[in-house]
């Protein structure tokens, strides 16, 4: 809200977030700022699925269906998948892993 108790158009938004970035000198090499405020949505919901939260409440969290977080982040989650594998995998290399599985 700004200073008469009106919402804040989304271009406003935008514009107080980049110069906040420019003033901070977050800025690539072309003087360009490192992040968009468009882009800390998908930090936000790589950190969440990088955490094992549950997709549907990343989807609600974003206005976004389950549906479009798979396909937007699926290669999150394909590297997820990844690391499961390989921690199955050490856990039984070590011999930490269940000494009897499901019959």
């Amino acid at each position: 809200m700004n200073t008469f108790n009106n919402l804040l158009h989304g271009a406003a938004i935008h514009k107080m977030f980049r110069d906040t970035i420019l003033k901070a000198g977050i800025l690539n090499n072309d003087g360009e700022p490192k992040i968009t405020f468009h882009g800390l949505r998908h930090t936000h919901a790589t950190i969440l699925l990088n955490s094992g939260q549950n997709v549907k409440a990343i989807a609600q969290r974003l206005g976004n269906t389950p549906a479009m977080i798979y396909e937007i982040y699926g290669h999150v989650m394909k590297e997820l998948e990844e690391q499961s594998v390989e921690v199955f995998s050490r856990s039984l290399e070590c011999g930490t892993g269940a000494s009897i599985g499901a019959n």
